[in-house]
């Protein structure tokens, strides 16, 4: 009886998909907006990077598990707007939406070794919409908010026939966290923290994460830090080797039991806004995987424009 293999280009996909599924949603802390404020970020946000984080947690290079690739690295160059607006004075409506530039680039090793091709894959367009409601509970001794929303797949094509990273799951996920912050005046520092749990459809499992923040003002200028974590609730699966399929007795076979998609993240990001004016702000932030699974291991640079009122 004989066997039959997934391709190498469907194999690839799969693998590929995992690696684009950071979260881009940035951590804005417990505080409601005024009524009719807004605060407004648009950045751009660069991410190079050989290196993954396999289902043990293991950083190897990208497809190092694959030997017919060599030399893989992944890019994403993304825009990404952010917005809060005071809807009332305890109700503020949140929303995100990234445009990405995802390259897939790799050396295809073929002919049992004899001959070696690099292939380039791009992929752009609009990514997931975020839109959600921050509702304050408390304002002291603590301030205290619960967040709800969901993310909405824009018109993109969940699985590219060129075999390019896809711009995200394409599939709606539901969320909700709860939120606390404090300010320590008159020391020019505050603390913020949440932790959350995300609904996800498709053959994805569900998530919890969580984030803290310390930020400290000096002048115009504030610094902060934040720790950030993304935890499936299931084992993240071994996607490499999985795509075997096996013919059945009299034709036809078995579909691969794949699942893609679930992952472990962890982010030190920190960042520093000077304020030219109460509106006009500029933020540099660097953001670190510095452990995970089924991930991408990298640091994202990026440069952001504030507005607020």
């Amino acid at each position: 009886m004989s066997q039959k293999f997934c391709t190498p280009v469907k194999a690839v996909f799969l693998q590929v998909t995992w690696l684009v599924f950071l979260s881009q949603v940035a951590f804005a802390g417990a505080w409601t907006q005024k009524k009719k404020g807004y605060f407004l970020k648009l950045s751009v946000n660069y991410l190079f990077t050989t290196k993954e984080f396999n289902h043990e947690g293991k950083k190897l290079d990208i497809f190092q598990e694959r030997i017919i690739y060599e030399d893989t690295s992944f890019r994403d160059v993304n825009i990404t707007a952010y917005f809060e607006y005071g809807l009332f004075e305890n109700l503020t409506l949140v929303a995100n939406l990234p445009f990405k530039i995802l390259t897939s680039k790799r050396t295809e090793i073929i002919g049992g070794g004899l001959l070696a091709r690099i292939v380039t894959i791009h992929t752009e367009g609009f990514s997931d919409l975020s839109i959600s409601g921050r509702y304050r509970l408390l304002s002291k001794p603590v301030f205290l908010s619960f967040q709800g929303g969901f993310k909405i797949p824009l018109a993109y094509n969940a699985a590219p026939a060129d075999d390019g990273a896809p711009l995200g799951t394409g599939k709606l996920d539901y969320e909700g966290q709860l939120l606390a912050g404090k300010s320590l005046y008159p020391l020019p520092l505050y603390f913020t923290a949440g932790i959350g749990y995300r609904k996800r459809t498709g053959a994805f499992h569900d998530q919890v994460f969580y984030a803290t923040e310390l930020g400290y003002t000096l002048g115009k200028v504030l610094f902060k830090a934040t720790f950030d974590g993304l935890k499936s609730t299931v084992a993240p699966p071994d996607i490499v080797g999985q795509p075997v399929v096996t013919p059945l007795p009299g034709g036809g076979g078995a579909l691969p039991n794949i699942i893609v998609g679930d992952q472990d993240i962890f982010k030190f990001s920190p960042s520093i806004i000077y304020h030219f004016s109460e509106r006009f702000a500029l933020q540099g932030e660097i953001l670190h995987v510095f452990a995970g699974k089924n991930t991408v291991a990298g640091t994202t640079v990026s440069l952001g424009v504030i507005l607020s009122k």
